[in-house]
C-alpha cells in the first residue's frame, strides 16, 4: 500500500479520560448506596431534602409515609441527574455555561473588562477649496501678505544618453533615476 492509499484512522479518548469528581466510598472501604455520587448529585440531594424539610407544612399529610417520601425524593432526583446528559455535561455544568453565555456582554470582553463599541456619528466638517488661476489676480488678502520665496531644488542632470537616443529629457528625480538605471 502507497502512502496515499494509506488508510489514516483518528481516535480519542479524551470522554474517557474526563472523570467527574465523586463522593462514593465510605472511610471504612464501604460504598454509598447508589453510589458513587457527583457533586451535582449531592448538591441536589442536599437542597431538595432542606427545601422539602422547609415546606413540609404543605405537604406532610402522610404521616410516617412523609419520612420515606423526605428520603425517596432526594435520591430519586440524583438518580435522575446521574443520567441526564446535556451536549455530553452533566446539568449543573450546562446551567452554569448557559448562565456564563447569558451574562458575557454582546461585543465581547477585551482584556477581562467588557468592550464598548462606540456609537456611529455623523462627522460635521467642511472644507473651502479656491482655485486661483494663473491669469486671475490674487485677492486682496493674500496680495497683503508677503509670498515666501520659492525653494528651488537641485535637478540632476540629464543624462547624455536618453538626448542622444531621442528620449524626452527627465522632469523629476524618479525619472532621472529610472532613466539612468536603464542605461545600465
Amino acid at each position: 500500500m502507497s502512502a496515499s492509499e494509506e488508510e489514516l484512522i483518528g481516535h480519542s479518548y479524551t470522554r474517557a479520560r474526563k472523570h467527574p469528581l465523586v463522593i462514593g466510598k465510605l472511610p471504612g472501604a464501604g460504598r454509598l448506596p447508589g453510589g458513587p455520587y457527583t457533586i451535582t448529585q449531592v448538591m441536589t440531594m442536599v437542597i431538595s431534602f432542606g427545601l422539602l424539610v422547609m415546606t413540609r407544612g404543605l405537604w406532610a399529610h402522610f404521616g410516617a409515609m412523609n419520612f420515606i417520601l423526605m428520603a425517596l425524593i432526594p435520591w430519586g432526583l440524583a438518580w435522575v441527574l446521574r443520567y441526564a446528559r446535556l451536549d455530553g455535561r452533566d446539568p449543573a455544568r450546562a446551567v452554569r455555561s448557559l448562565l456564563i453565555y447569558s451574562s458575557t456582554p454582546a461585543q465581547g470582553r477585551l482584556a477581562g473588562k467588557p468592550q464598548r463599541v462606540a456609537r456611529p456619528r455623523l462627522a460635521t466638517a467642511t472644507c473651502t477649496v479656491r482655485v486661483r488661476s494663473a491669469d486671475r489676480p490674487a485677492p486682496a488678502a493674500a496680495a497683503t501678505k508677503p509670498a515666501p520665496a520659492p525653494v528651488r531644488k537641485a535637478r540632476p542632470a540629464p543624462a547624455p544618453a536618453a538626448a542622444a537616443a531621442g528620449r524626452p529629457e527627465p522632469k523629476t528625480g524618479l525619472q532621472a533615476l529610472l532613466a539612468s538605471l536603464d542605461e545600465q
